[in-house]
């Protein structure tokens, strides 16, 4: 089951990739990139230790069955728009390991409970993401836990396509997947602190996530450049 996924998975990325190299010079509408598994959102301590729980025994059966583990990775917080007044704690955190399930998790409420510190420290667990070096130290920052094993999506591509560049998680979504990742202004710079996130927020930060973890299965799926020069 596992080989002929990675098959399938290999063919449509390679389909995909080549696609995008074709039209890259053509002003096109891509389809979107879409989350459409389900989303478990959680705000209270109580919650978020219960998604943890779910999140760590999950983890665990892939261990046991793979031997490695990456999860989709991405943070929002309220931004500010008043000189000197620093931008809002981090907010919320969401984190996707495969297509069927993808937790949101309202930290900015019920703050960053024992079992998923654990999750965020442990040094066997993947976190992948782009800049997602700058999204760890923002939790460091905010919330005292230091989010370890991370992998940036960015640095990952720039060693897997012969196109050096910053990418950006939409960018990376069109050259791998000839999709577009929609960044709508008024949910990416919303209230994530808000009492209760709306359907569109959740599903937002629920793509975020499982696109960041979408990718990086389609970059270990490429080979790395080979450097003729040496």
């Amino acid at each position: 089951m596992v080989a002929n996924f990675s098959k399938d998975f290999n063919v449509q990325v390679f389909s995909s990739f080549l696609f995008s190299n074709i039209a890259a010079k053509v002003v096109m509408q891509y389809p979107e990139m879409t989350f459409k598994g389900r989303v478990i959102y959680s705000r209270t301590t109580k919650e978020v230790e219960k998604s943890a729980v779910a999140l760590f025994n999950f983890v665990e059966e892939k261990k046991r069955n793979e031997g490695h583990v990456a999860l989709g990775f991405d943070i929002e917080w309220k931004p500010t728009f008043r000189r000197g007044v620093p931008p809002g704690k981090a907010a919320v955190m969401q984190i996707c390991g495969d297509k069927g399930n993808c937790y949101v998790l309202h930290i900015f409420h019920s703050g960053i409970p024992l079992t998923l510190q654990s999750l965020l420290e442990d040094p066997t667990v993947v976190k992948v993401g782009v800049c997602i070096a700058n999204d760890a130290y923002k939790v460091l920052q905010d919330h005292n836990v230091s989010v370890k094993a991370l992998e940036d999506l960015s640095e990952l591509a720039n060693k897997k396509l012969d196109d050096p560049k910053k990418w950006s998680l939409a960018s990376l979504t069109e050259k791998l997947l000839a999709k577009q990742l929609p960044k709508p202004s008024n949910i990416r710079l919303g209230n994530w602190e808000a009492n209760v996130l709306s359907r569109e927020q959740l599903h937002y930060a629920a793509t975020d996530a499982f696109v960041s973890w979408y990718l990086y299965q389609a970059l270990k799926s490429l080979p790395e450049i080979v450097d003729n020069e040496n």
